[in-house]
């Protein structure tokens, strides 16, 4: 690193310090912490947050997207507590979300956590969950619920993303366009850059908006370009007598997201930035096209009651040629979800009552093909798997609220899952020389799950809560159908893994300067899922007898003084398995042993300051630190440390009538050499995901109309 690039980091951080000094309006002060009566959808039922005894973190719009590229969720959720997001920097495979380790063993997809955007849900109901469609640009809010959920949502183990695009409100005509533009560090040269357009419009007493994205990615590693196109369509309109309703559409289409693969040490240390060969030869990756649609009616009552029906639908069409076969998967999805939530006071006790079911039906036609001898990268002809797979998920719940007195509030809820998985088998024959015997079947997997909490307010600016409950998660059909033996048909081996989640916290206000919140958790896990793999990028799936999760989550956010305020999140992660034996080559037992992909500490540090002076400019620094953790159940290969700083400064202002907002970033501005994800259990010491090294953007963001 020159010390001219070192100063350029360092001036861009900290040039508004001196400026930030002297002083500041108090309507550019920092937004302190959210007091109450700040309400949460994502408990099902809007509720003040002082009456939720579960651990629930809101991010706004400028939390999510001011000045950052919009890649991925680990940009909007660094600040959340109990969320570790890995970034694969491989569009190919998607972010490794977790919250409090559930989901950290993704080899692709979103895995134990459910994902809704504008309530309607994005994981399927094997309990996979992917982001297509998903245009960070746009998001308004997105809430985070972190701990037992699927007494609320069914099959999901560590939580709950709710993502909210909510238009800002429309007068008229509102034009919104952001255009970014960025290079990889010098060694590599590439570029990317990304643009998006957003129309509103008001429609009678609603509004009407169209959102178009394209992202045009070369990556820093070899064989890691992408582009991704999304098309967000929304319509809402309050109708007569409380009833409204809300209109969605999404498209994702993604013609390209090469596939680099992961490393191994030496190659990670010849060259971060190399793809394996085989990667290379076949040109892995995946081509994406997928259709979501949704309609939500909602009426309103006037005694605060509330009565909702969701429908939904998806197609995706995916042409996915990974190292060991070429995979091409025609999904149809859809479902419907209600629920009524209305007062029924218990004598002089308030409470409110929620009951509703979901549905959700997934129906995916699969098939494998080998590659052809003369032509590596070109799928034969020849079926190496042929099945359609059917997942149908039922979903009844009641949820209660009953206000004990004006400073308590107890919680309590039920829900039954009935999952059933079925198989039909498409490639039956038999010959002299071989055989393919049929191997349809089905799976039928139910839970009961419930849920308990209190939340007791000392004082007005104070809530402590305590909640136990229990979840469940199904493997998904492509851990089913991923069977050791090669055979189609699903893994008759494979259960589900069952938790019981208990947690104590506390969330409230000093002032208006000093917010924070705090939780003390564990989850004793069984039967949970662990993956493997055999030859990359194969992954196989079994259970291990039972884990613990345990770990402490703390976030701040100070306004130091006028125009400075410092936001942190730190979370203290003990996932250790308690009872795991298995036998590959030779026996292994694993009792007590650290979960690997899953740092014990990560933290996140923000900065931000605006000076008066300088009418709307500001600069934040980022500051992330993640422990090292284990890459493997058996090895004692870990991960080092890694710390990496992010700087970001702007302008808010006009031009007439015009709204302008130029920017510029840098990632990553010490230039750290740094692992951040791996792939767990990989085959022959793949591990490693490297991250970029420092790289620059520029962007600017433009609006006019009301």
């Amino acid at each position: 690193m020159t010390w001219s690039v070192r100063w350029l980091a360092c001036a861009a951080a900290l040039w508004c310090v001196p400026l930030a000094l002297r002083g500041q309006t108090p309507a550019d002060t920092a937004k302190p912490y959210p007091l109450p009566p700040l309400t949460v959808s994502v408990t099902r039922t809007e509720l003040p947050l002082t009456k939720v005894p579960l651990s629930v973190h809101t991010v706004d719009r400028a939390q999510i997207s001011r000045a950052k590229p919009t890649w991925g969720l680990d940009e909007a959720l660094a600040n959340v507590p109990g969320v570790f997001v890995a970034n694969r920097y491989n569009f190919s495979q998607d972010q490794r979300i977790s919250i409090r380790g559930f989901g950290a063993r993704s080899a692709f997809a979103v895995r134990g956590i459910k994902i809704l955007v504008d309530g309607i849900p994005q994981t399927l109901p094997d309990g996979q969950g992917q982001l297509t469609n998903l245009e960070l640009g746009e998001v308004d809010r997105i809430e985070v619920l972190r701990g037992s959920s699927s007494a609320l949502f069914g099959n999901a183990s560590g939580g709950v993303i709710s993502i909210w695009t909510s238009p800002q409100e429309i007068e008229r005509v509102r034009e919104d366009a952001r255009f970014v533009a960025g290079q990889f560090s010098a060694r590599s040269g590439r570029t990317w850059n990304k643009w998006q357009t957003t129309t509103g419009v008001r429609v009678g007493g609603g509004s009407a908006s169209l959102t178009v994205s394209r992202l045009d990615y070369e990556g820093e590693r070899d064989h890691s370009a992408a582009d991704q196109r999304v098309l967000n369509a929304r319509l809402r309109l309050p109708l007569a007598d409380g009833w409204s309703l809300a209109l969605v559409t999404d498209l994702g289409d993604n013609p390209r997201a090469d596939n680099p693969g992961a490393l191994t040490r030496a190659e990670l240390v010849a060259n971060r930035d190399q793809a394996p060969a085989l990667n290379l030869a076949r040109n892995a990756g995946k081509a994406v096209t997928q259709i979501q649609s949704g309609a939500t009616l909602r009426r309103a009552t006037a005694n605060g009651g509330e009565a909702a029906l969701t429908v939904f639908g998806l197609g995706r069409n995916l042409k996915n040629p990974i190292t060991t076969a070429y995979i091409d998967l025609d999904r149809i999805d859809y479902g419907a979800r209600a629920s009524i939530t209305y007062p029924a006071p218990l004598g002089a006790l308030a409470h409110r009552l929620t009951a509703g079911i979901d549905f959700q039906r997934l129906r995916d036609d699969r098939k494998n093909f080998a590659y052809t001898p003369s032509d590596s990268a070109k799928p034969d002809t020849v079926r190496a798997l042929d099945q359609l797979e059917h997942v149908t998920e039922i979903g009844p719940f009641v949820q209660s609220a009953l206000e004990l007195s004006p400073r308590t509030t107890i919680t309590a809820g039920l829900r039954y899952d009935w999952v059933k998985f079925g198989v039909q088998d498409h490639l039956v024959f038999a010959t002299p020389t071989d055989t393919n015997p049929d191997d349809s079947g089905a799976r039928l997997m139910r839970a009961l799950s419930g849920s308990f909490g209190v939340a007791v307010n000392p004082s007005s600016t104070v809530t402590l809560y305590a909640n136990v409950g229990s979840s469940f998660e199904t493997p998904t059909t492509t851990e089913l159908a991923n069977s050791p033996s090669g055979e189609g048909g699903f893994n008759t081996g494979l259960k589900p893994q069952q938790a019981w989640n208990y947690e104590v916290g506390a969330r409230g206000s000093a002032g208006r300067r000093f917010g924070y919140t705090l939780a003390v958790f564990q989850a004793d896990v069984r039967d949970a899922l662990i993956p493997y793999e055999i030859a990359a990028p194969r992954f196989y799936y079994r259970n291990a007898g039972s884990t613990r999760h345990r770990g402490m989550e703390l976030s701040a956010d100070l306004a130091v003084t006028s125009g400075v305020s410092l936001n942190a999140a730190w979370t203290y992660s003990d996932y250790r398995y308690r009872r795991y034996t298995f036998t590959d080559t030779s026996p292994h037992v694993l009792d007590g042993r650290a979960l690997p992909g899953i740092p014990k500490h990560w933290l996140n540090l923000v900065a931000r300051l605006q000076p008066a002076t300088f009418r709307g400019a500001w600069g934040e620094v980022q500051q992330m630190y993640s422990s090292g953790y284990l890459v493997s159940d058996t090895g004692s290969t870990t991960t080092a440390p890694w710390w990496a700083t992010n700087v970001r400064v702007g302008w808010d202002g006009k031009g007439g009538s015009v709204r302008l907002g130029p920017f510029l970033g840098i990632n990553n501005a010490f230039n750290h050499r740094y692992v951040s994800s791996v792939v767990i259990n990989a085959a022959r010491g793949r591990f490693y995901e490297p991250a970029p090294g420092r790289n620059f953007y520029l962007g600017l963001s433009v609006g006019a109309g009301r």
